[in-house]
């Protein structure tokens, strides 16, 4: 029977309905899964941007951290007069300035006196004699120390102060003390301060003798966690000791009696741990060097026990020093000290990843490099060019400290 024309209809559009509720569930489900689809699109891509951002930010930091190392780096370079007194055509101006050091008076600058560094350094000036109270009362007055007489030993310090202590090594009655710096920088005020300080100390009677010392204190943070830096310090130190030694005798002549017990020759200990093996990851590894190194003393020509005490500051403590108010005794000291400290950050013998170190300061690094122990020439006086030529890299700070040196006597 041929179909109707109605049924013909009727199934045609049924058959359409069908596929038209097919075709808008598929595209339904399309959409559904193009939404979803556009949401892990958008997630993804949020989380490459945050991906890129993180990544620009360890960048940034790493750019950072070159920055800075590089600006640690420049310290020395501003100045460097490219000056060697172990170059052979210098000896006779080497032979000068050591004639004329017992007849021509110390040096004493005011500005940029550490040639750049800004490393914090502090000062301990031990006296006998004079009246401790007048000299804290004139020096309270000048708005210099915080108390207007001689406080306690090991007193609490105010930020900024100087301060006039108790020191039973060299106090007796109302006599003696020792005069304690806040932390330092290389500034003008700084140094007209140690000026003033020296001037109403001897205007009230105070004097040095052979148990007076005068330590100074540099910190740490050119050294950090880098290790050839601390092998640097240790060779400077194991290598011309000797020469550091003469120089700490300062105006009186000669090293003072008292050293072999409170300055003891660090050289041997240095030299041990220059050539051992050791790693610096972190600060923890800071404090154990420095704890090994140390033997737990305080009483070395270098003291360490600083920077493994968590209430200590953070610094290197050369004590070798005989006591001085001599302004530009202390100021060639500090000088010495501060020098080691920004060697050991920069005599390298190569250039590193990051920087590239010039031809003097290579030459330093090799000088020092090659500098295996405290056994120098003292009839040629070859130590101590060596020394001023590695720590220095101005004449002018050479000149200073060869003034000291050939006032002075070996110390043994």
């Amino acid at each position: 029977m041929p179909k109707s024309r109605t049924g013909s209809l009727a199934s045609n559009e049924s058959g359409s309905s069908h596929a038209d509720e097919m075709a808008r569930r598929v595209n339904d489900r399309l959409t559904s899964s193009m939404g979803s689809s556009l949401g892990f699109s958008n997630l993804a891509g949020q989380e490459e941007e945050r991906r890129d951002s993180m990544e620009s930010r360890i960048e940034n930091v790493r750019d950072m951290d070159i920055q800075a190392e590089e600006e640690r780096n420049q310290i020395i370079q501003e100045e460097d007069d490219g000056f060697f007194y172990s170059d052979e055509e210098n000896q006779e101006e080497f032979e000068d300035i050591l004639r004329s050091a017992d007849n021509s008076e110390l040096p004493y600058e005011y500005e940029n006196v550490l040639n750049g560094s800004n490393v914090t350094f502090g000062v301990e000036l031990e006296f006998v004699g004079g009246n401790a109270d007048a000299i804290a009362r004139d020096l309270y007055e000048l708005d210099i120390t915080s108390s207007p007489r001689r406080v306690g030993y090991h007193a609490r310090s105010t930020p900024g102060k100087w301060k006039l202590e108790w020191d039973g090594s060299v106090c007796s009655g109302s006599s003696g003390g020792e005069l304690v710096s806040p932390v330092l920088t290389d500034t003008p005020e700084t140094w007209r301060n140690i000026e003033k300080i020296c001037e109403v100390a001897k205007r009230h009677g105070a004097r040095i003798n052979q148990k007076c010392g005068g330590h100074i204190h540099v910190g740490i943070e050119p050294l950090n966690t880098a290790r050839q830096r601390w092998k640097r310090l240790f060779r400077t130190i194991g290598g011309f000791e000797d020469v550091v030694c003469r120089v700490a005798g300062g105006t009186e002549g000669r090293l003072r009696s008292g050293a072999s017990h409170y300055a003891r020759s660090f050289s041997n200990r240095a030299i041990q741990t220059a050539v051992s093996r050791f790693t610096l990851d972190d600060r923890r590894d800071i404090d154990r060097l420095t704890e090994r190194a140390s033997n737990r003393s305080r009483y070395y020509g270098v003291n360490l026990t600083n920077i493994y005490k968590s209430n200590k500051p953070n610094t290197v403590e050369f004590r070798y020093f005989n006591g001085t108010l001599d302004p530009g005794q202390i100021q060639a000291n500090v000088k010495l000290s501060n020098g080691v400290i920004m060697a050991s950050q920069k005599a390298r013998s190569r250039d590193s990843n990051t920087y590239t170190v010039t031809e003097t300061m290579k030459r330093r690094g090799k000088m020092l490099l090659n500098q295996r122990s405290s056994s120098n020439n003292r009839s040629n006086h070859a130590g101590v060019k060596k020394l001023v030529d590695i720590i220095f890299s101005r004449k002018k700070d050479k000149d200073a400290l060869l003034k000291v040196y050939g006032r002075n006597s070996w110390a043994n």
